[in-house]
């Protein structure tokens, strides 16, 4: 039997650790690049208001409250007007978004769970990026300083 002893011991449990790690943080935000994510639901103080996809179709807006991310810029749509800025993010998956700018058009129609300007705002504070379950997670917080998060599914 071959015993492992002193730096060679602790290199067998080390390295395979940090191997994990390493590719555990650059896989979430590394598969959340390409893809166009739509706005599902916004988790804040023990409430989740889910974002009703059929009535924004039926009022013309299908497509606002997405997100995508690029290898340094984020964009997409809020609710009508399309955003986009730059962005970086650690090894651990921390977020930081730079100055957002949008398009300036006017809305006919504002979806009732959530205002455009809120979004952006949201977006903008946006600390965490994570993906569970095949869902993205930005992790925020709303006007109050409350911990939101924004739950995303993959278009």
């Amino acid at each position: 039997m071959n015993k492992l002893t002193g730096v060679n011991f602790y290199a067998a449990l080390i390295l395979p650790a940090i191997v994990f790690v390493s590719c555990v943080g650059g896989a979430k935000v590394k598969d959340a690049q390409g893809k166009e994510w739509v706005l599902s639901e916004i988790k804040s103080q023990g409430k989740t208001v889910t974002i009703d996809r059929k009535k924004l179709e039926a009022g013309n807006m299908g497509g606002a409250f997405t997100i995508n991310f690029e290898e340094d810029r984020v964009s997409g749509m809020g609710a009508p007007n399309r955003y986009f800025g730059p962005y970086t993010v650690d090894s651990k998956n921390v977020l930081s978004i730079g100055n957002l700018a949008s398009t300036m058009m006017a809305a006919f129609f504002e979806p009732e769970e959530l205002k455009e300007h809120e979004f952006f705002d949201y977006v903008s504070k946006a600390s965490l990026i994570k993906i569970k379950s095949g869902k993205l997670e930005l992790y925020s917080v709303n006007s109050a300083g409350a911990k939101t998060v924004l739950v995303f599914e993959s278009k």
